[in-house]
């Protein structure tokens, strides 16, 4: 029952950053500039701007985000979301650069709100389903094609547990 509640309130803080991002790329682009700009000459990436991939990574975390908020795939989308924040962990708030002593202990804040959704998503990347989930399905699902069979309550009841040493053999 928390998973359903815990992952659209995580997600919130994704999607919103995500389309913040789309929407106004240029002041978090200028503050990835100092460490992606560097990066992108290293690997030998041109004609893509900070603006650009500021947006992208709004897009990508707004998709990964919602289907996380859905319970659609919550693993793979803890991961990605995992990805796209160690990202923004790095290039986001590059608090080591700042000078100003006032400046540098608001981004390292901003820095540490980061890390703790990084932990977050790693968190949502690990609480999958629970592994007898399945089981109880088949088995209600069994159940049910029992009932609609008009089988007597013994023979139903064998007929499950012959379900369940199967499927706990597997």
């Amino acid at each position: 029952m928390l998973r359903v509640l815990a992952r659209p309130l995580l997600a919130t803080w994704f999607v919103y950053g995500g389309v913040q991002s789309y929407l106004e790329p240029e002041k978090r682009a200028e503050r990835a500039a100092p460490v992606v700009e560097p990066a992108m000459a290293e690997a030998g990436i041109e004609g893509v701007s900070t603006t650009d991939l500021v947006k992208w990574h709004g897009v990508a975390t707004v998709a990964a985000a919602s289907v996380l908020a859905l319970s659609r795939t919550p693993r793979t989308a803890g991961l990605v979301l995992a990805g796209l924040t160690a990202a923004t962990v790095v290039a986001g708030r590059p608090f080591w650069l700042e000078k100003d002593e006032e400046k540098k202990e608001q981004e390292t804040e901003f820095f540490l709100r980061n890390v703790s959704l990084l932990g977050g998503t790693l968190l949502a990347a690990t609480a999958g389903h629970n592994p007898r989930r399945k089981e109880k399905a088949k088995a209600k699902k069994a159940k049910a094609k029992e009932k609609k069979a008009g089988k007597t309550t013994v023979e139903a009841k064998k007929t499950r547990r012959g379900a369940a040493v199967t499927a706990s053999k597997k």
